[in-house]
């Protein structure tokens, strides 16, 4: 396949999502865990995590909306991720910086601002470098293997993020963990800003009014049926919120963490990397629902097995971790799909826009889960502050509170996402690449039609 993208663009393209994965892991994953460490209560704790993704979600839209209309100076979207790239690490520092003489509510109030702060950020460079791959070739073969191949390498990062958090955070401490790692991601997310290239950003950029986009997207069914799967499938995921919480408090062992989230995540990786060629051969939705398939049986497995011995929770969490291969890498994959349909559809295309919901809802599931995550821990009788003084272990009660979360309560959304996808999510690779060929001016609407056989 003849590339339009140079090779060192598509490495520097790679090596951002490396170091804007290390900047998600730490808030996604730690930031109730710190709350914790801190002496704020689960219930608390909960609240302080959901409460700044209520203005984030509106506050993506906006966002996803000014992509689409500015007009700034060095592209469409490249002037965003060099704002990001100072804004994400100051903000990421800021949360972790958080002196613990302040009182609990002062702790509240300041991660809370934090947060906030940080979202806001991360939109500015989630919503344009998901976009940027559109303006970087027009070719969906390309796309969709720059797209997975990032996606491989932020996975990849993740591994990296979760071992080097789980074994630092308690010797290092927060703030000097938080400096690094955010010294780290910066020089990883440099590359792109010299060497990234807006190819098509000229045919992307008609000019809509806002009542234009929103019609456009609820006219976008398959858009709409694919990111409600998506946030059933991450505000029950509690895999990574857990895990450090189960280490420490259940198994007593942070080290024992660090391998279950190795665990949960390098299979992926080695899977992942499987991902292009099988792109070639299978149809993604399909592998996307044996993902999801494979991820509900290693969970129900997993519970009945459970954690007595290691050798078969570390086999589980594997076989959960190849599952996970579906959320993590080719979820992103659709959206662009999903664009080309709506184009097709309505005649007007709206990356900005439509990025800006894939971070929003990626967002907005995190956070819930989160806060999710640290209500049913204590429905379940699960308290942190109950933890022997000797041991750090908590009773028997808060331990099998904890497993039921990081176990079962995982499928709920996965297996719901099935059914709805299954029964109401129609795009298909073949067809996508029909409406990208309209969409370019390749073919005619006539012709695209024929292929397409009357199906959409």
């Amino acid at each position: 396949m003849e590339m339009q993208t140079t090779k060192r663009e598509r490495i520097s393209y790679y090596s951002y999502f490396f170091g804007q994965n290390l900047f998600y892991m730490i808030i996604a994953s730690y930031i109730s865990l710190f709350l914790l460490n801190h002496g704020v209560n689960e219930a608390l704790a909960a609240s302080v995590v959901i409460a700044p993704q209520i203005w984030d979600v509106i506050n993506d839209i906006i966002f996803g909306r000014i992509v689409d209309k500015a007009h700034l100076k060095g592209g469409k979207f490249l002037p965003w991720l060099k704002i990001s790239w100072i804004c994400i690490p100051a903000t990421t520092i800021f949360i972790f910086c958080m002196p613990d003489s302040l009182s609990i509510s002062a702790k509240c109030a300041w991660v809370f601002i934090g947060y906030c702060l940080w979202s806001v950020a991360y939109t500015m460079c989630d919503t344009p470098i998901y976009a940027l791959s559109t303006a970087m070739t027009e070719k969906v073969e390309e796309r969709n293997s720059i797209l997975s191949i990032g996606r491989l390498v932020g996975t990849s990062a993740l591994v990296i993020a979760t071992l080097a958090i789980e074994g630092l955070y308690m010797t290092m401490g927060w703030p000097l963990l938080s400096i690094s790692l955010s010294v780290v991601s910066m020089l990883l997310m440099l590359p792109i800003l010299f060497f990234g290239k807006e190819r098509n950003a000229v045919r992307s950029a008609e000019a809509h009014t806002l009542k234009d986009m929103f019609r456009a997207l609820g006219q976008n069914k398959f858009l709409i049926v694919f990111y409600i799967a998506f946030f059933l499938v991450g505000v029950t995921n509690t895999v990574q919120t857990v895990i450090p919480m189960f280490a420490q408090y259940v198994l007593g062992s942070t080290e024992k963490g660090t391998i279950l989230l190795a665990m949960s995540i390098i299979p992926a990786i080695i899977a992942a990397a499987f991902i292009p060629s099988l792109c070639r051969k299978v149809d993604k939705f399909w592998l996307y629902i044996g993902c999801l398939g494979l991820f509900v049986l290693a969970s129900v497995i997993q519970f009945f097995v459970g954690y007595s011995s290691d050798i078969p929770l570390y086999i589980t969490m594997a076989l959960r971790g190849v599952g996970l291969v579906g959320y993590n890498v080719l979820v992103y994959m659709f959206t662009p799909d999903c664009i080309e349909y709506g184009q097709y559809k309505t005649g007007v295309r709206q990356e900005g826009i439509t990025f800006s919901i894939q971070t929003s809802v990626t967002k907005l599931s995190g956070a819930l889960m989160n806060s999710i995550s640290l209500l049913l821990l204590a429905v379940f009788g699960f308290k942190a502050a109950n933890a022997d003084p000797v041991t750090g272990v908590v009773d028997a009660v808060g331990a099998l509170g904890c497993w039921h979360v990081l176990t079962w309560i995982s499928t709920i959304g996965p297996i719901l996402a099935i059914i709805l996808l299954v029964m109401r999510y129609r795009l298909r690779d073949k067809d996508v690449n029909l409406m990208a060929q309209y969409n370019n001016g390749e073919i005619s609407r006539e012709e695209c039609d024929r292929g397409l056989a009357g199906r959409y």
